[in-house]
């Protein structure tokens, strides 16, 4: 060390991944990154010239892949150092934000003059107050079209930021199971559109029972905790992933509820579990 600088090329990482653990300089993993393997990381540093075992903060934060800089990094809060290095979709599939950063959302919107008038029309008789079903059976015997066209207003409320109506709409949505809107819900969370209220989609997801939204609510955890530093909006997504229920959910919330989380993460991911009958202890003695 000189200067209180480590020489990247002295320091040496083991890298944890799928295949087993490998031994690389620090160097070489910064320049590279964790390519299609995204799950790995460095596990232990030492240095090479002495041997000395080194503490994982020799490695700057945005390179570590730790869940911190993951969540970091997913919620564009830090610059991801591996976004320009060249990707091979074509075998490792789309680049995940966690080593990419946020994706862009795709704002373009097909007949954006209806979305807006059907949007207007489903706020005229919606009510102000929460939505019920029977307010949910109210606007569709008037706007009949909104089943369909709702998953194509989300996105044009989402393209044109015009979130108070976009989160009168996503509820509505939800009462009514339209199942059709939840990708658009899980396109929204997961992108830099950067909505000032996600919990309301978290619930979204959550009442509409989305499956395939428990990978995005496990990240969203992260970046609640790690980046925003709210814990209550982190709460919602596990009650999200609890009232889903489905398979890939309960998956995701025992993972939770067995890592070592900040604050009461892990608790209410084992209460939610307890409290459905679902808890399964963790491997090993």
């Amino acid at each position: 060390m000189t200067g209180g600088t480590w020489d990247l090329d002295d320091v040496l990482v083991v890298l944890g991944t799928s295949w087993g653990d490998y031994e690389v300089t620090l160097a070489e993993w910064m320049a590279g990154g964790p390519g299609p393997r995204h799950g790995s990381r460095p596990e232990s540093a030492r240095s090479r010239s002495t041997g000395e075992t080194l503490p994982l903060t020799v490695i700057p934060l945005a390179y570590r892949n730790d869940r911190e800089s993951r969540a970091l990094i997913t919620a564009g809060r830090i610059a991801s150092p591996w976004r320009d290095i060249p990707w091979d979709v074509g075998n490792w599939g789309e680049p995940p934000c966690e080593v990419r950063g946020p994706r862009p959302f795709d704002r373009s919107v097909a007949d954006p003059e209806r979305m807006d008038r059907l949007a207007a029309s489903v706020l005229r008789v919606l009510p102000p107050a929460p939505v019920d079903a029977e307010a949910a059976r109210a606007v569709l015997a008037q706007v009949p079209e909104f089943g369909e066209a709702a998953p194509g207003m989300v996105r044009r409320l989402a393209a044109e930021a015009r979130w108070e109506e976009l989160d009168a709409i996503v509820q509505l949505a939800a009462v009514a199971a339209l199942v059709d809107v939840a990708p658009l819900l899980c396109e929204v969370l997961g992108s830099d559109a950067r909505p000032p209220h996600p919990g309301h989609l978290v619930d979204a997801l959550g009442q509409l029972r989305y499956d395939d939204a428990a990978e995005l609510l496990e990240r969203l955890v992260g970046q609640f905790v790690y980046a925003a530093g709210d814990l209550s909006l982190a709460r919602r997504c596990i009650r999200a992933l609890a009232a889903t229920g489905k398979p890939n959910s309960r998956a995701r919330l025992t993972l939770i509820s067995w890592r070592d989380w900040p604050g009461p993460i892990q608790q209410w991911a084992t209460h939610e579990l307890e409290a459905n009958g679902q808890y399964i202890p963790p491997p090993g003695p």
